[in-house]
């Protein structure tokens, strides 16, 4: 057997009332650095700005990230050549980074997607079809793409601990699927005849509509869950791994496969899950930015999340300008890819995702995708000034959450709808815009948790697309408890500003801020983004000591801090 690097370690323990990463016994602040085209990095400049977190993408095979729009390869893959192993492709990547920066805490995002020729010898572990006039990509369900990938993975870490700087490998994400996401390759519940195989030998109460699609989902968590138990055996469960999973919120539908997230939050072997900010109303300023998943369940299951902050900046550039090569025409070329327009802008913006970070004691990791997003001086001196705030926070014995609202949600409820409908979409999706601007912070959290937190809560809102059995029984309890309940629903879709505003007063919620801007409070930070310009105000339920931090300022005291703010504009503030 060979021998375990244990010259480093990372766990996830409770630190502060939120689940934090350790790495070597030290906990971190929870915000690092990532760009896919390594030649474009600037891994000088986030080390200088004190970023010690760090990751890249690592590529099993030179496949398309996205089936749906068939973008080209990023990178070489390790196991392009049937039979050869090229881990020197992995090795290139650490020794850039270390280069740049030697004292590198790295996390590597290794993308599992098994190389074209393994896909074309074996076409019955394939899904049935590819999307559109795409290939046919392996099925999640085959057990033999699981043995393979298992090999491949062992062979990888194997490596890494063999090497000379093996002590910077601090844990792993698992990626694999469209988008690196675990979403199937043809976007329709990755369904073949490995998925049919395994939904025959399963053993359900039913076998109708609804389990198959919920079957879909549970077979890529389980897939998740089984390949973070590899990596805990091959690194004597000495560090961490996650994966992108659980976008409950987002895609609220059962083709997404991402409707099991409760199985990873029981799986010990996952200790972190990500994913992106929601792409609702597509990223524009003057709004909240929600979460993707059920945030709270995941920390009350001691489950770490990352935000991968893909924020665009006035410095963005469509990928044709970057790589001509890699897209198809026409495609990333939509407004989306692009930022604002000013560079004081894209400095609120970058502010208004750390305050959304720090104050729900999450983590997160720039995305600079094509490279050169973040590349001047005022925008390294910003997230420099962020990441301290961050480091400070680390101090602060109450980090959790404030929140006096909480949100559920059932994962099932869209497993009762033949694929993606407007009702969900209303319901779950959008409904987060209307919460993030109503002067309150909100929790959410998945229906299976409701028994454990919602007495806690003055306020409870459910957002119900389907009426689930779990969540009839909790509007029974509530019923029970006397306590009033707010609920979108398919007769009632939308939740408005003012009907949250009126439902927060009668149930006694205290109201942070009276106009319609997102606002981002815990025990010690406040922070505000300005949906208008205009006055406004935030009130503190007592007087507290306030010192800006983003922009800096003298301190003062108050119970009510008087604002005049242009539109887009981000306030931080620290209370003590």
């Amino acid at each position: 057997m060979k021998s375990i690097n244990t010259s480093v370690t990372s766990h996830v323990a409770p630190y502060g009332g939120v689940p934090t990463l350790f790495v070597n016994g030290e906990p971190q602040a929870g915000l690092a650095y990532i760009t896919y085209f390594t030649d474009r990095n600037h891994y000088g400049d986030f080390g200088s700005a004190g970023y010690r977190l760090f990751s890249f993408a690592a590529f099993f095979a030179s496949q398309s990230i996205n089936e749906t729009s068939q973008i080209g390869a990023f990178s070489r893959g390790i196991f392009d050549i049937k039979g050869e192993e090229h881990y020197e492709y992995f090795d290139e990547e650490v020794e850039r980074l270390l280069a740049a920066c030697p004292s590198a805490y790295i996390f590597p995002r290794v993308n599992m997607s098994v190389p074209a020729w393994w896909e074309d010898e074996h076409p019955e572990e394939c899904n049935d079809h590819g999307f559109g006039e795409g290939r046919r990509r392996a099925c999640f369900a085959s057990k033999l793409w699981r043995q393979q990938t298992e090999i491949w993975l062992r062979g990888l870490i194997a490596h890494i601990q063999a090497s000379p700087w093996c002590e910077h490998i601090v844990g792993y994400q698992l990626a694999d699927g469209n988008t690196e996401e675990w979403f199937p390759f043809e976007m329709a519940g990755s369904v073949g005849q490995p998925l049919r195989d395994a939904w025959e030998q399963s053993v359900r109460v039913r076998k109708g509509d609804f389990e198959r699609r919920l079957f879909s989902s549970e077979v890529v968590a389980d897939a998740i869950g089984y390949f973070a138990s590899v990596v805990k055996e091959c690194t004597h469960h000495l560090l961490v791994v996650g994966s992108f999973y659980g976008y409950t919120l987002e895609t609220p539908f059962w083709g997404s496969c991402h409707l099991a997230v409760r199985r990873l939050l029981r799986c010990p072997d996952i200790d972190f899950i990500c994913s992106p900010a929601s792409y609702m109303n597509t990223r524009s300023p003057g709004q909240d930015w929600p979460c993707m998943t059920v945030l709270d369940s995941l920390k009350l299951h001691g489950k770490l999340y990352f935000t991968e902050w893909d924020t665009r900046t006035y410095l963005s550039r469509f990928i044709k300008d970057v790589r001509p090569e890699v897209p198809k025409p026409g495609t990333y070329e939509q407004p989306i890819w692009l930022g604002p327009d000013t560079q004081q802008v894209t400095l609120w913006m970058l502010r208004q995702n750390v305050a959304r970070q720090l104050t729900h004691g999450t983590n997160g990791w720039w995305f600079d995708m094509w490279g050169g997003w973040y590349a001047d001086e005022k925008q390294m001196a910003e997230l420099s000034l962020l990441r301290r705030t961050l480091v400070d926070a680390l101090q602060d014995a109450r980090r959790e959450s404030l929140a006096e609202v909480a949100v559920f949600v059932d994962e099932t409820a869209y497993c009762h709808f033949d694929d993606w409908n407007p009702i969900s979409q209303r319901v779950s999706y959008m409904n987060r815009h209307e919460l993030g601007l109503a002067g309150a912070p909100y929790d959410i959290y998945d229906i299976t948790d409701f028994e454990n937190v919602a007495t806690k809560y003055k306020a409870v809102i459910c957002l119900v697309p389907w009426m689930t059995d779990d969540m009839a029984n909790a509007l029974r309890r509530l019923a029970q408890w006397h306590k009033p309940v707010l609920m979108a629903d398919a007769e009632h879709q939308e939740l408005t500003i003012p009907q949250l505003r009126a439902f927060y007063r009668e149930c006694g919620v205290f109201d942070w801020c009276p106009t319609d801007d997102a606002v981002y409070v815990c025990e010690n930070y406040i922070g505000i983004h300005a949906a208008t310009g205009g006055e406004k105000t935030l009130r503190l339920p007592r007087r507290r000591k306030v010192t800006p931090v983003a922009p800096q300022g003298e301190a003062f005291e108050c119970d009510e801090i008087t604002l005049h703010l242009e539109q887009f504009e981000t306030r931080l503030f620290r209370l003590d």
